[in-house]
């Protein structure tokens, strides 16, 4: 299961850096705001990558059980990875609602694997 943990804290780790990022970059003003721009578009593919990684260790451990969390983690994963560019798509002209929405998106699948990884009994597991 640390795989899975692992991956669930290098995922939440990169979603607080871009909020981290982005209070700082608000503060910005002048050339200087210039240094944010790739990390502004890096941090949220890592995310997205991230959590598609996470997902897809969580379903892979999840697989041989099956049962309701095969399809929680199926289900949140899908919608951390799809999600995000639908709220793009909706919200493309409210930075702040669309950062918000792809936020707790992505977050959900994540912590659904966190709680698998808690909740499911360690002889059921491969």
């Amino acid at each position: 299961m640390w795989p899975i943990r692992v991956s669930v804290a290098v995922s939440l780790v990169f979603l607080t850096s871009y909020w981290v990022l982005r209070e700082v970059a608000t503060a910005c003003s002048g050339a200087n705001c210039d240094a944010f721009i790739v990390p502004s578009v890096a941090l949220p593919i890592l995310v997205l990558i991230s959590v598609g990684v996470t997902g897809w260790l969580a379903i892979s451990w999840a697989r041989p059980v099956g049962g309701a969390w095969l399809v929680i983690l199926i289900a949140t994963t899908a919608l951390g990875l799809l999600g995000p560019p639908i709220a793009l798509a909706i919200f493309r002209n409210q930075p702040d609602s669309l950062v918000l929405t792809a936020t707790l998106l992505f977050a959900q699948g994540p912590v659904a694997a966190l709680v698998y990884t808690i909740a499911e009994v360690p002889s059921r597991i491969p």
